[in-house]
């Protein structure tokens, strides 16, 4: 019996079914030729080699998140999947990502240069140092022209006016790169300002693989861990990873993200400080309770006189005026009462305990000192005034104990 034949759009379909099952995951090298980018955002090309040819297209959703973008005539290859046009019959390989031909080559580098330096403990979380919770003095390594450079003063610009913000400059892309970014820590170790530099930022913006590859340098790497100073890199965008980022004390996602890690915005400030208001809640049940005291005192001394009304009358009147004073004497007593838990609570607010001569001292981390025994000589720490602020260095400490 002859088999009944297939419509065009069924034979299409089988096809269709069979291409895409079998070429659902495929790499392929070749040159870009014909490129348009079409007004939805979708780029359409050819990838060819000297015997043959296939056509592409990048989605416009695809394009957006890539690094690289195919040019004319450029070499490049492709991961995607075959896919078929059914109302003509062809066939084109759909693209989820395109690398230089370099790439693979530094791809291969990066996980070599990743498992040694691995092997050497660089990447070891135990050895990272803690962000300090409220800077003095922070230090960002980059090029002055960078937009990421931009992007970090705009985000310290909403933090504590204290702050101190170094740039030390270097270039963040090429073949000099890794030696301008290493001299960078090297000034940072020659620095003696006052406050010192107690975090440091690394940053730049995002870049193919080839753009970032200074920063899986090995003397970039060493030169971070090597930092006595808490680094924060914030190198790309959150996809980009860099060796320097798994050496880092703190990868941060952008370079706006590393300033928000560096540094805590003011509101979050205000939420740590004893709250004048919290003081208020907690007295406020005690002057309720003296109030309701006071009304039950009056009560019972109206309810004596009341009943002082029927003895004679040279006795109410020497009861009566007794029960005035002692009322007088007891209204007298809890008004003076309350004058004195609202002076209490007055005297509670933490800008008053300043104004009288008080200050706050905060080590270079931002701890409160309470005890002399937490500092040390030649310790430079921040002292809080009623009105501003200053540094002190510390030439003599006394035992706790020897203080009368």
């Amino acid at each position: 019996m002859d088999q009944s034949p297939l419509s065009v759009s069924e034979l299409t379909a089988d096809i269709k079914h069979l291409l895409e099952q079998r070429f659902a995951n495929v790499r392929v090298c070749g040159e870009v030729s014909r490129l348009t980018t079409h007004h939805s955002g979708h780029l359409y090309f050819t990838i060819k080699d000297a015997g043959a040819s296939i056509t592409a297209v990048v989605w416009r959703s695809t394009a957006a998140r890539l690094n690289n973008l195919p040019k004319e005539q450029g070499q490049f290859i492709f991961s995607g999947h075959l896919s078929l046009y059914e109302p003509q019959g062809r066939y084109q390989l759909v693209v989820q990502s395109v690398e230089s031909t370099g790439e693979g080559q530094l791809a291969a580098e990066f996980e070599r240069r990743k498992q040694a330096f691995f092997a050497r403990g660089w990447f070891d979380a135990a050895k990272k140092l803690p962000i300090p919770a409220l800077p003095n003095h922070i230090a960002i390594i980059t090029s002055p022209t960078t937009a990421a450079l931009q992007d970090v003063k705009k985000i310290l610009n909403t933090r504590p006016s204290w702050i101190k913000k170094t740039l030390i400059t270097c270039i963040v892309q090429g073949a000099q790169a890794p030696a301008t970014i290493v001299a960078a820590f090297d000034a940072l170790k020659k620095m003696e300002d006052i406050p010192p530099v107690d975090v440091v930022l690394l940053v730049r913006g995002g870049g193919s693989m080839e753009d970032l590859w200074c920063f899986n340098d090995e003397r970039v790497v060493q030169a971070v861990v090597d930092c006595t100073i808490p680094v924060i890199s914030g190198i790309g965008h959150e996809i980009d990873t860099t060796l320097t980022d798994l050496a880092a004390d703190v990868r941060a996602a952008t370079p706006s993200n590393a300033a928000e890690i560096a540094a805590p915005d003011c509101e979050s400030l205000r939420k740590r400080m004893p709250r004048l208001q919290m003081l208020a809640q907690f007295l406020q049940p005690r002057i309720a309770q003296a109030r309701r005291h006071l009304r039950l005192q009056t009560n019972q001394l109206e309810h004596r006189w009341r009943l002082a009304q029927d003895d004679r009358h040279h006795q109410l009147e020497r009861i009566e005026q007794r029960l005035l004073q002692q009322k007088k004497e007891r209204l007298q007593s809890h008004r003076q009462r309350i004058i004195t838990l609202s002076e209490k609570l007055e005297a509670l607010n933490p800008k008053r305990v300043l104004a009288r001569g008080y200050s706050i001292t905060m080590n270079n981390n931002g701890r409160v000192i309470s005890n002399s025994g937490d500092l040390m000589l030649e310790e430079q720490v921040h002292v809080h005034f009623h009105e501003g602020s200053a540094w002190a260095t510390i030439t003599k400490i006394t035992d706790p104990e020897s203080v009368q």
